[in-house]
């Protein structure tokens, strides 16, 4: 943990490069990951389109709020770049930007899959997949965890295929408990067998690094 964390650290304030290539199913490069860094912060057309395309999705996160540019750039200047543990990728297909995948909660163990985004079409139609199971190795690879979870609300139906088509096996079910303050909403995810009182559920999934690379050598 803690040397990947410095190569983070390094990659964060562009003092290091990082480039993950997208690979299809054989192995032809159809986009790539590009994390993103302190030089994005002077970058409005990234800013513009990261705002718009959470707002467009709002009520697939757990935090939801009405975003907005100046909003998004102390996002991602106080918690993106500053705490420890985490990435966002954009997603590149040629030379275009199309969407976002990043990682957070990193530990020597395990780390979280997040902020799945495809804002604009274009590119290899498993785009989304195949950039989602990039990070996926580059973190069983590099960041030497054993799993890698993901949290996705149960009523996002094209999160859950994402997500299971990653690769993604092992699920459980937990309630999710409605918090308000300052007209931010967000949905604190309980104990698995809970009921929620707003009827409102998460499925928490992990897989191994075992399961993952057993799941890529029997679908080549």
């Amino acid at each position: 943990m803690n040397d990947i964390q410095k190569q983070i650290d390094k990659i964060l304030v562009d003092e290091m490069e990082l480039e993950i290539s997208i690979l299809d199913e054989k192995s032809n490069i159809v986009g790539l990951l590009k994390p993103i860094t302190t030089r994005h912060l002077e970058c409005n057309e990234i800013i513009e389109k990261i705002t718009a395309w959470r707002n467009l999705n709002m009520e697939n996160f757990l935090t939801q709020f009405e975003a907005t540019p100046d909003r998004t750039r102390a996002w991602i200047k106080n918690i993106l770049l500053k705490e420890k543990g985490q990435m966002l990728f954009l997603i590149y297909s040629q030379n275009q930007i199309i969407g976002h995948y990043g990682f957070k909660e990193l530990t020597a163990d395990d780390v979280l899959l997040d902020n799945a985004m495809r804002g604009e079409g274009g590119g290899h139609p498993k785009l989304l997949v195949n950039s989602g199971k990039a990070i996926v190795e580059w973190l069983f690879s590099k960041a030497t965890v054993a799993v890698v979870r993901a949290e996705v609300m149960t009523e996002n139906i094209s999160s859950i295929m994402l997500t299971t088509r990653i690769g993604f096996t092992n699920r459980t079910r937990h309630p999710l408990k409605k918090i308000i303050i300052n007209n931010e909403t967000k949905w604190v995810i309980g104990d698995e067998g809970e009921i929620s009182a707003f009827d409102k559920y998460c499925f928490n999934y992990s897989i191994s690094k075992y399961d993952f690379e057993y799941n890529k050598n029997i679908n080549k």
